[in-house]
C-alpha cells in the first residue's frame, strides 16, 4: 500500500485555520487553569488541554456549519426574488396572486431569520 499524503481539504472537507484553533485552545486552557487555581472550591479539579482543544474544534465546526447554512439561505433568497420577478413579467391575463403570495411569505420568513 503506497504511503501517499492526504491533502488537508480532501474529500470535500472544509479547511480550518488550525493555528487559530490551537491558539484559542491554549488561551482557554490557561484561563481555565488560572480560574481553578484561584477558586478554593475547585481544589483538586483537573484541567485538561485535550478538553479545551475539543471545545475549540467543536466551536470552529459550528461556525463553519453556520456560514454554510447562511450561504444556502442567501442563495434561496436570491432564487425567490428571481421567481417573483419572473412572475411579475407574466401577462396580465394570468393570475399570479396566490403563487406570488406564497413566494412573498417564504421570502419574508427567510429575510426575518
Amino acid at each position: 500500500m503506497p504511503n501517499a499524503p492526504v491533502p488537508a481539504a480532501a474529500g470535500g472537507m472544509s479547511k480550518f485555520n488550525r493555528s487559530q484553533i490551537m491558539k484559542a485552545a491554549w488561551a482557554q486552557y490557561r484561563s481555565a487553569k488560572a480560574y481553578v487555581a484561584s477558586n478554593p472550591y475547585l481544589r483538586g479539579t483537573v484541567v485538561r488541554f485535550g478538553d479545551c482543544l475539543k471545545d475549540e474544534w467543536k466551536r470552529a465546526k459550528a461556525e463553519a456549519a453556520k456560514a454554510k447554512r447562511d450561504s444556502a439561505v442567501v442563495a434561496r433568497i436570491d432564487a425567490l426574488k428571481a421567481e417573483i420577478i419572473v412572475l411579475d413579467c407574466k401577462p396580465f391575463g394570468i393570475r399570479i396572486g396566490a403563487e406570488r403570495a406564497v413566494l412573498s411569505t417564504e421570502l419574508a420568513k427567510l429575510e426575518a431569520a
